[in-house]
């Protein structure tokens, strides 16, 4: 008679956190704008470049929505006069100049406007399309 095998024990799922998400969420803006600052006529190509999100991650519908981040170097992010944290006009200098679009703005700005709850289904929701960014599909 064989005996009884080893009940599995389940695996516990980790929570997804908001670090995990925004570090992902952070390589994907980078990889989008292929490693370079995206401030019109910027040609700094850094090592150091930052994830700025074009409006506030206090936001939760727009924490880890990619077409809200800009790919920007550390003067044009937070430390230079016409940074996206000093500049008051720094908005309408990205869609003026190109950098993107009045109907990327106006989609935006739509997102933005969502009543969404920060849930482990939203978080999960949110993975999935980054992971799925960065793996190239």
């Amino acid at each position: 008679m064989k005996p009884y095998p080893k009940p599995r024990k389940k695996k516990k799922r980790q929570p997804i956190t908001d670090k995990r998400l925004l570090a992902l969420w952070r390589e994907a803006v980078i990889e989008r704008a292929s490693h370079k600052c995206e401030y019109p006529e910027c040609d700094i190509n850094a090592t150091q470049l930052q994830a700025h999100h074009f409006y506030t991650k206090r936001i939760v519908a727009m924490r880890y929505n990619l077409e809200n981040g800009l790919c920007l170097c550390a003067t044009h992010h937070t430390m230079g006069a016409f940074s996206a944290h000093r500049d008051p006009d720094f908005k309408d200098i990205i869609i003026e100049r190109g950098v993107r679009t009045e109907e990327w703005h106006d989609k935006l700005i739509k997102q933005k406007n969502e009543r969404t709850k920060n849930t482990p289904a939203f978080k999960a929701e949110c993975l999935e399309k980054l992971k799925l960014y960065l793996e190239g599909e």
